[in-house]
């Protein structure tokens, strides 16, 4: 018999209350890491576990969770034994079912777990895309996303007043020199701060942006924005740069290329210091705009990116067809690395590749000094995370570097 999971009991008004808690079963480190590091990007607080035993040993044992992500192999268990228990304790808790094996399998886990009165949300084959977990999660019936409070309205009409108010405003996290320890350059990272001082998690509101034809004027908003405060900071500190996000979605628009181009020379910023990551994991399109668009920003200097690499289901083909010149290895490999060999290999495997393409290496998710260290063994040149800072406003930032002022960082060679 298993041991009882921490299923949360049935909410006393049914509908009302949002998902918050996310648990994943999986028996791979290396997977378990990635389907918790993308539950994390979506606003869930997640707990791993190894096996159908080690919930009991939380720390928090009396947590509870709307969501479980099941793997069906767990070594010499299997997690059709966890469906009872989830049926018996809390039906409304939703279940993601995953696993290596074939999609008859699949449909029959699912059937069986619809038969024992379980809400499942839908089936996913291993290793697990982070898109395809957002989208499984998201059309789940009754699915609200929630900030730490209350539930929140992100409509589409909410995030246009709030980019025209200013609700909506790049933050930047520090990225240092691996080599010298001095910061290099930052990531503008969106944040939107409500008039009423609560904060609305990025990954729900980009979602949205991206959904509702928003992402545009976001990305342009926070573009704008990091730039002006990148031609601030480099009067002083002109080596250091910066990088912006840029969705996937963007690469079809064939006036890409100049609206970049010309917010660089509005701002005086050379196109040198500006790095634009584009998440791998989201899928690049492969078509000749979206070649077009990335191949015009290399010639005229801007810096491209591959971002969360690893996560992605191209990430090879990527590399090879798209001119990346840096390469960011995904946060879920390096705080792994700690504790998985698997990881560690995965680590030292990209920055090789990148190394051997000769693109700048950057490590994201470094929390610890001993992460630097495994980062910086094995060939990164850059590290961004905890460690070094989290993402402030651009005064602070400002400020971080002035400080710095005289000690000038400088980018390893490549």
């Amino acid at each position: 018999m298993p041991h009882a999971l921490p299923i949360a009991p049935p909410p006393a008004s049914p509908g009302l209350l949002a998902p918050q808690h996310l648990l994943v079963v999986d028996d791979q480190r290396l997977d378990r890491a990635i389907t918790a590091h993308a539950a994390g990007r979506m606003g869930f607080r997640v707990k791993s576990a190894g096996s159908i035993a080690e919930p009991r040993d939380l720390p928090d044992r009396g947590a509870v969770f709307d969501f479980v992500v099941l793997d069906l192999a767990l070594g010499d268990e299997d997690g059709l034994e966890v469906l009872p228990l989830i049926a018996h304790r809390n039906p409304a808790t939703v279940v993601v079912l995953a696993s290596g094996f074939d999609g008859r399998i699949l449909a029959a886990s699912q059937r069986l777990a619809a038969g024992l009165g379980v809400r499942v949300a839908g089936v996913l084959r291993k290793p697990i895309l982070p898109t395809a977990l957002q989208r499984l999660i998201g059309q789940a019936p009754g699915i609200l996303f929630p900030d730490d409070d209350a539930q929140l309205d992100i409509a589409p009409e909410r995030i246009r007043q709030a980019l025209a108010e200013g609700q909506i405003r790049p933050w930047f996290q520090p990225k240092t020199s691996l080599a010298t320890g001095l910061i290099v350059g930052t990531e503008a990272l969106a944040r939107w701060t409500q008039p009423d001082g609560r904060a609305v998690p990025p990954a729900l509101f980009v979602a949205v942006a991206e959904r509702n034809g928003l992402i545009s004027e976001l990305t342009d908003v926070i573009l704008d924005q990091a730039l002006q405060a990148c031609a601030n900071w480099r009067v002083r500190r002109p080596d250091c740069w910066v990088a912006v996000n840029l969705s996937p979605l963007l690469l079809s628009d064939p006036g890409l290329t100049d609206r970049i181009e010309q917010r660089l020379q509005h701002h005086g910023v050379p196109p040198g210091a500006l790095v634009l990551e584009i998440t791998e994991s989201n899928g690049i399109p492969d078509t000749t705009c979206a070649m077009r668009s990335l191949t015009r920003l290399r010639i005229r200097g801007v810096n491209l990116s591959i971002d969360d690499f690893g996560t992605g289901h191209s990430s090879m083909l990527s590399l090879i067809r798209m001119p990346f010149n840096e390469m960011k290895i995904d946060q879920a490999f390096v705080r792994e690395s700690v504790t998985s060999r698997d990881s560690r290999k995965v680590v030292r495997a990209s920055a090789t590749l990148g190394r051997e393409l000769g693109l700048k290496v950057v490590a994201e998710g470094v929390e610890t000094e001993t992460m630097a260290q495994l980062v910086e063994d094995a060939g990164c040149h850059v590290g961004q995370g905890f460690l070094y800072g989290r993402a402030v406003p651009a005064h602070v930032f400002e400020a971080e570097l002035t400080e710095t002022a005289d000690q000038p960082g400088v980018v390893p060679a490549l």
